[in-house]
């Protein structure tokens, strides 16, 4: 995959990891490049499944939703593990499933509106979850940071 992307392909990725809407003239004249350029390259980096499609950057707390958790679950067996994600992808607060190494089995990023939406969120769509040993629990003060790798000039 490596060597199928060139400086061209970084430049256009770092610019649109900025502002995934930014239309393809303004991206052709920051990267020094033709409007048509950015499309081609644009369609090929889908093609390959390097660009997965386009999201928003939200500030959940600004809508109401003041609380990030972040659950480490413990499976009760590893055969479990695509059920669990099933599970967890049907509830929706929950906006990241990872499968991890380490102390954790899964590790899930959600949000909530409040500490009663949390609880009753926490008690009745996940602790029923078919699979889960036990949950450790990590609530999100503040986010400081949420950004993509750039790849340089």
């Amino acid at each position: 995959m490596k060597d199928k992307l060139d400086a061209v392909d970084h430049k256009i990725l770092s610019i649109l990891s900025e502002d995934a809407q930014m239309n393809y003239t303004e991206v052709a004249k920051r990267a020094g490049i033709s409007p048509g350029t950015v499309h081609m390259r644009t369609r090929k980096m889908k093609n390959l499944g390097v660009i997965k499609g386009a999201t928003l950057s939200i500030d959940y707390s600004k809508l109401g939703w003041k609380m990030t958790v972040f659950l480490g679950m413990f499976l009760r067996e590893a055969s479990l593990y695509k059920n669990v994600i099933d599970a967890l992808s049907n509830v929706p607060e929950v906006v990241k499933i990872h499968h991890s190494t380490g102390k954790y089995d899964i590790f899930v990023k959600i949000h909530a509106k409040d500490s009663l939406h949390y609880r009753q969120l926490y008690q009745e769509s996940i602790l029923v979850i078919e699979g889960i040993r036990d949950i450790e629990s990590f609530i999100s003060l503040e986010e400081n940071m949420n950004r993509h790798i750039s790849f340089g000039e």
